[in-house]
């Protein structure tokens, strides 16, 4: 999913997705600034505690959510291997 946060003029773009061939859970920042990190779980407990962590610190900044998520075509667990997708 992309979430797209706003915070004035800038814009904050942040990828959650599931890489199969790793079997990771991935989220990729990408800054106003044109930086971007990618974070890297194996769980998806550790996943989402990381996904709440950065919503309250996203809320506690300021930054607001800017419409729905777009659900990414690719990146979620393929089916068949035990996600129940």
């Amino acid at each position: 999913m992309i979430w797209l946060y706003e915070r004035g003029p800038e814009v904050l773009r942040i990828e959650t997705r599931f890489d199969n061939a790793s079997s990771q859970f991935e989220l990729v920042w990408h800054r106003p600034d044109g930086s971007s990190e990618t974070e890297r779980f194996s769980s998806d407990s550790a996943y989402r505690s990381r996904l709440q962590s950065i919503e309250a610190a996203l809320k506690t900044e300021h930054w607001n959510v800017n419409g729905s998520p777009q659900i990414l075509s690719e990146g979620w667990k393929a089916a068949g291997n035990g996600s129940g997708n």
